[in-house]
């Protein structure tokens, strides 16, 4: 692509680019984003969790009590509750988003998961096709905006008709 122009904003789940921002301090490094859309796209990453506030470790969360309206509670420690903080960030950051033109998202993440995180009622688990806090106020404020999920670039179709489609935007 031509220096003078301008390559679409996407924003990324921040741990897809290598950053140890997950709770466990650890990263999600996705070779595609790394080696062919970073060529194609101006990637702005995102942690929700590490932007609202929360540390690096910090205790593993999921999503709790309702499909519709979860919350964010923890894995391992059910007093955990950090679904105001969450809250609190996605009623702001979106508004900050509004000139991406796709985003891709962290599969199976309490935050990012598009349509793969679990829901977990009661102490089981009710459905593993949820969405996550974050990637829920993204789709919701922005109902057009491209997306996908990590998992699904490594299908080539799929991968071919996100970069076009966000090409096309």
């Amino acid at each position: 692509m031509p220096a003078d122009i301008q390559k679409p904003r996407v924003g990324i789940s921040r741990c897809l680019l290598g950053d140890p921002v997950r709770y466990d301090g650890q990263s999600k490094a996705n070779t595609i984003v790394l080696k062919q859309l970073s060529e194609i796209f101006e990637l702005v990453p995102v942690c929700p969790e590490v932007e609202a506030g929360l540390p690096v470790p910090r205790p593993p969360v999921q999503l709790t009590g309702s499909i519709q309206n979860p919350k964010l509670t923890g894995r391992d420690d059910p007093a955990v509750d950090v679904t105001g903080i969450m809250q609190q960030y996605c009623h702001t950051k979106p508004a900050e988003l509004e000139q991406l033109s796709g985003f891709i998202f962290k599969s199976r993440s309490p935050s990012c998961g598009l349509n793969s995180t679990p829901v977990f009622i009661n102490g089981e688990c009710v459905t593993e096709h949820s969405r996550g806090i974050f990637a829920r106020a993204i789709c919701a404020s922005y109902p057009e905006l491209v997306v996908i999920e990590d998992t699904e670039l490594e299908d080539t179709s799929t991968l071919n008709r996100f970069i076009s489609a966000v090409l096309n935007t």
